[in-house]
């Protein structure tokens, strides 16, 4: 990555930054919350999709980044990460919003 001049590359690295900042910040407020209780305002809904939205927007910048600087290896390593993101950002979706109401908690291990 590189901030010097204003070349495409650095665009694609600013966005990425700032994007990956955002996670970042929304995860730690997230979780110093603890999940138990919600945030004043509401904004627990709207940290939670950034924590969820920035990786999907974050990975392409990044694939985009390796690519116009012909580091293929990197541009695979990301597009790997973008298949992990694109498979658990619908799985952890569907387990906050798809749970089973009466679903039975399991019995603890002994």
């Amino acid at each position: 990555m590189s901030f010097g001049s204003h070349t495409a590359v650095d665009y694609l690295s600013w966005a990425a930054v700032i994007l990956v900042g955002v996670k970042a910040v929304a995860t730690v407020i997230l979780l110093a919350n603890g999940g138990a209780r919600q945030l004043r305002g509401g904004f627990d809904t709207a940290l939670w999709w950034s924590t969820k939205i920035t990786p999907i927007l974050a990975v392409p910048c990044l694939i985009a980044i390796a690519l116009i600087e012909n580091r293929v290896g990197e541009a695979w390593g990301y597009a790997a990460l973008m298949l992990f993101v694109l498979v658990m950002v619908p799985v952890m979706i569907w387990k906050r919003f798809y749970r089973r109401p009466n679903a039975v908690p399991a019995p603890p291990r002994s």
